[in-house]
């Protein structure tokens, strides 16, 4: 792993400490999480054409999404239902407590879906380290949303 590599994760985990509250003021001035979605997506459609443009790809490339198999398309779905759900249980809960359980999700179903191999991921499989490890970030759930 390089170090560019991790800053660029440090920052896509900030851009998304910022977006998630975003969609939640948003999902509550519009009085719907459902509806705050919408201009969300298109605006993140209109910007994926012209990120594309400018990395070089042509709309012509476009047809190629009729070869992406009909289930990785779900992502779409698991997409909308993931801002939807935070729009909706972020001023609940609280930022903090979302993140951390957000965080605590992705990294026990990493560790599985990483054993299993799933997603056309190489499997890694589980270590003792890498079980404490995950004892360490449940605790630090139980600690951030109990404390």
């Amino acid at each position: 792993m390089t170090v560019a590599n991790i800053f660029l994760a440090l920052a896509l985990g900030a851009i998304v400490s910022i977006y998630f509250p975003m969609i939640a003021q948003s999902a509550k001035i519009l009085g719907s999480g459902p509806l705050a979605n919408v201009p969300f997506f298109g605006i993140a459609f209109a910007a994926s054409i012209v990120i594309a443009m400018v990395t070089g790809n042509r709309l012509a490339d476009l047809r190629k999404v009729s070869e992406v198999p009909p289930w990785l398309l779900t992502a779409g779905i698991m997409s909308a239902g993931l801002i939807i759900g935070s729009s909706y249980i972020i001023p609940r809960i609280g930022i903090g407590p979302f993140f951390v359980l957000l965080v605590a999700g992705q990294v026990l179903a990493g560790m599985v879906f990483g054993q299993l191999g799933l997603f056309g991921m190489a499997a890694s499989p589980l270590t003792i380290a890498k079980m404490g490890g995950a004892a360490l970030v449940v605790a630090g759930v139980y600690l951030v949303t109990n404390g």
